[in-house]
């Protein structure tokens, strides 16, 4: 591939590009690589296939990196797929296959805690007798630290306006002013974002998102969550754990000073998640028009929040 080969000799393009360092690509390769192996197997020799294994047409991107690479570019850049083909030398409609192919298996290569993270430690968490929490708190956190504080919110991606009444009534965002779908994070005060939603359409509110998640209550009770103004209420619904929420000025009334320097305080720790959906944004397949199925957007937003928890637990300096 001649587009890899030129990359090579440039890595601060080769990341601006595709979203990583070449050091941390080969990682990631080299954890994909029994995946793949698994899958290919496995399709190989599905009940359903007529050919022999080892048949049919050969891939014609001939490594797992070379593969991986398009699919990067792909998302970072969210060029056309026929775009892509005439830019690899591949037909379209084997851009897709393989997109499909591989994007499955970035989540689980780039964080394979990330799907288990929050049930394990909240299990782990409730083993603990009420009564030791308190003083199990600082060792507990020595195995999760992440769990000391995180930050939630919510972002929307816009998305084409469906052909049926129905349909883009229910995601037309009053917000936005566009049909957009909506995906909710939190991240913790390092950076790492521990726990994605489902996509919904972009007309549901924030807080009927989070109620519907039960978001909350994935984290341990002594968790620090913060969020913004707009989910009001949410501690009402969930005394039981420890909730930072922005104060929300009443009708006819000023904050108060002490408001005030708290809602400072806040929003200077819940920047964190600012930052997480900026680099979200990065990848332009999450920023722009989503042209892609729906279905297959909360897929999409999970691997590249894999991919950023990835480049943050493996940092490379050039």
């Amino acid at each position: 591939m001649k587009l890899l080969e030129k990359l090579n000799t440039k890595p601060q393009a080769f990341q601006r590009i595709l979203g990583l360092k070449k050091e941390q690509l080969q990682i990631l390769v080299a954890r994909m690589l029994p995946l793949w192996k698994s899958a290919e197997e496995k399709r190989k020799q599905r009940e359903s296939r007529q050919r022999k294994t080892g048949g049919g047409r050969q891939y014609n991107l001939e490594t797992l990196e070379q593969m991986v690479i398009m699919v990067l570019l792909y998302y970072k850049t969210y060029m056309t797929q026929e775009f892509l083909g005439w830019l690899l030398n591949l037909d379209q409609s084997n851009v897709s296959r393989l997109i499909n192919k591989i994007l499955p298996l970035i989540e689980l290569a780039a964080d394979p805690e990330f799907v288990t993270y929050l049930a394990k430690a909240k299990e782990e968490f409730a083993k603990i007798p009420l009564h030791e929490r308190t003083g199990e708190w600082e060792t507990f956190l020595k195995k999760y630290p992440d769990l000391r504080e995180v930050s939630t919110d919510a972002t929307e991606g816009q998305c084409y306006r469906s052909a049926d009444n129905a349909t883009q009534e229910k995601y037309y965002s009053g917000k936005k002013k566009q049909h957009s779908l909506k995906t909710q994070i939190s991240a913790s005060f390092t950076g790492r974002i521990v726990d994605v939603s489902s996509t919904v359409p972009g007309s549901i509110h924030d807080k009927k998102l989070i109620d519907q998640e039960e978001s909350v209550k994935k984290f341990p009770e002594k968790t620090v969550q913060r969020f913004d103004s707009g989910y009001q209420g949410i501690k009402d619904k969930n005394p039981d754990h420890y909730i930072v929420l922005t104060i929300k000025k009443q009708r006819g009334q000023e904050r108060s000073p002490l408001e005030k320097e708290l809602n400072r305080a806040n929003s200077k720790r819940r920047i964190v998640v600012e930052h997480a959906l900026s680099r979200i944004k990065k990848f332009r397949v999450l920023s722009g028009l989503y042209r892609g199925a729906i279905a297959q957007y909360n897929t999409i937003f999970r691997s590249v929040v894999a991919l950023l928890n990835f480049k943050l637990a493996n940092p490379v300096t050039i």
